[in-house]
């Protein structure tokens, strides 16, 4: 199992739904508006893969596993503190 930060910019349609479906499937819990962490059996390409199928062609992802890190937070929502005070 791998931890990863996973991003994204919807640009013109924004059809946020199935993005956020997808991630809820997952387990991942949102730290921002567009910032979410989450548990994975998957490489990043996968994942990143895998959100391509919900997302449209003019769309960003950034999938970012994280080995070690330090990290602080302000303002954050508060599932994605519990899971980086957990899993971090």
């Amino acid at each position: 199992m791998a931890h990863f930060i996973i991003s994204y910019d919807l640009h013109f349609e924004r059809h946020y739904q199935p993005v956020w479906n997808l991630l809820g499937r997952w387990g991942a819990v949102r730290l921002l508006e567009s910032l979410w962490v989450a548990t994975l059996d998957n490489t990043a390409a996968q994942v990143r893969d895998a959100l391509r199928t919900v997302s449209d062609n003019d769309d960003s992802i950034a999938v970012i596993e994280l080995k070690t890190a330090d990290w602080a937070c302000w303002k954050a929502r508060t599932p994605g503190v519990e899971w980086l005070k957990k899993n971090l």
